[in-house]
């Protein structure tokens, strides 16, 4: 059975590699592979990388004279080291993190963000479930785009949302681990000044940002209450939901798109506001509900992937005006509607969790035409016991960092938090791919 985990998501892609990077990644070293990164390598990468995003990200200006932590070490399922994440801090205080490969198969850079580095937030949840838990004593998985989790006992492991589901026995990621050597190589040789972007890609590399994209996220202040006694619809909005508390990262990723075409002056008075949060929350509800997302035990907020029969993550977006509009004239919702909306997925006749691809043509395209994507990322490979692939999930691509022909980094709202996020190209598995949302005037 295959499904999108809305924490996490599932898909495709079978022989079609058609992004810029055709290569795989596996948990066994490739041949000519150099060997590790090591620790005092990845300072020199995170440092020269802090250079160069506080010259050229918006927002990152501050960055120039931050300082690091020292790095938190992930690991690959197979207990071979797979990142190191290093702390900024500005004044003494944390103002995000960067992701470096331990591995010379991988990009230097895997992500980056001002967001809260991911072993804080791991941290936390296993200290509320495990008696003693520390990121020191207790080993963190990372083997592609946003899997940070906790490892346990018998093949499993838990995320930031406290999802345990099994880890995969292998894990290819899509992009090419001789040019990742090669990389690696030119770094070695190159000045200590010298960016690793720019090692990345030849020619100008600038970045490209939707402008006031909505974000949301479930966390804290934001979302609303689950495990409620209102039944659909009269939960819709910030009242407590009949499901977990977790909607599901595919309703949440779609309704900030959604809210970019329909309301957009909701979101530029203030993230903070009552009305935003009433809004979101409305949206998120009434996408749960027709993508029919659902809830199990130790498994929350799942949805089946575009093109399975039933109700799946395309055909809830596609359903979502109808929807919306029986509410408004119920008076549970009062926003006006502009648009209904239609779901192109980038897959063989739409059946994602047989094949499909993301293309880097599509996204430039995309994005330089000011529309945000829904970006389904699968992660993972085959979990312990023949179970469906592990620690999917949905985002909303927002722009990148890269030239009309290639892409570095993807810019994406992640879901967990209210910050842009850097992901390196091709740091996912090859199932990996677009849903494109299309607006219609009503």
């Amino acid at each position: 059975m295959k499904k999108w985990e809305t924490g996490a998501f599932v898909v495709f892609f079978a022989v079609l590699i058609l992004s810029s990077f055709a290569g795989a990644l596996s948990l066994v070293p490739p041949k000519g592979h150099d060997g590790p990164v090591t620790p005092t390598e990845a300072m020199s990468v995170a440092q020269r990388h802090l250079q160069w995003a506080s010259s050229n990200i918006p927002g990152f200006e501050d960055w120039k004279r931050a300082k690091l932590s020292q790095p938190v070490v992930y690991y690959f399922p197979n207990g071979t080291k797979s990142a190191y994440e290093f702390t900024v801090l500005v004044n003494g205080k944390p103002n995000g993190f960067i992701l470096v490969a331990a591995q010379r198969y991988m990009p230097p850079v895997l992500e980056f963000s001002k967001g809260e580095a991911p072993s804080e937030r791991l941290g936390r949840i296993g200290m509320a479930r495990f008696r003693g838990f520390s990121v020191e004593k207790h080993r963190l998985l990372y083997y592609g785009a946003l899997s940070y989790s906790i490892e346990l006992d018998n093949g499993k492991a838990m995320n930031i949302y406290g999802k345990v589901s099994s880890v995969p026995k292998t894990v290819k990621l899509s992009f090419s681990p001789e040019h990742m050597a090669d990389i690696w190589r030119a770094l070695e040789t190159s000045s200590a000044g010298e960016p690793t972007i720019g090692i990345l890609s030849s020619g100008d590399i600038y970045t490209k940002i939707i402008p006031n994209v909505p974000v949301w996220t479930e966390d804290s202040y934001f979302g609303d209450p689950g495990n409620g006694y209102i039944s659909y619809p009269n939960n819709v909005g910030p009242s407590a939901d009949p499901w977990d508390a977790w909607d599901g990262c595919t309703p949440i990723a779609a309704a900030q798109i959604i809210a970019y075409y329909e309301h957009p002056e909701i979101y530029e008075n203030g993230y903070y506001t009552q009305e935003y949060k009433e809004y979101m929350t409305s949206l998120v509800d009434i996408l749960h509900h027709t993508m029919g997302t659902f809830d199990k035990e130790n498994d929350p907020g799942q949805t089946y992937v575009c093109g399975w029969p039933g109700s799946d993550a395309c055909d809830g977006i596609e359903a979502f005006a109808d929807e919306y509009q029986k509410l408004k004239e119920k008076g549970i919702v009062s926003w006006s509607l502009v648009h209904s909306y239609d779901a192109q997925p980038t897959c063989t006749l739409g059946l994602c969790w047989v094949h499909g691809y993301i293309n880097t043509g599509d996204v430039i395209s995309e994005v330089d035409n000011n529309r945000p994507i829904l970006l389904q990322l699968h992660n993972g490979g085959s979990a312990v016991g023949r179970q469906q692939s592990y620690n999917n999930h949905s985002v909303v691509i927002v722009g990148y960092v890269g030239n009309s022909r290639t892409i570095d980094y993807l810019v994406i709202h992640d879901g967990w938090d209210m910050y842009e996020h850097y992901l390196a190209w091709g740091n996912w598995e090859s199932g990996t791919h677009l849903v494109k949302i299309v607006p219609k005037r009503r």
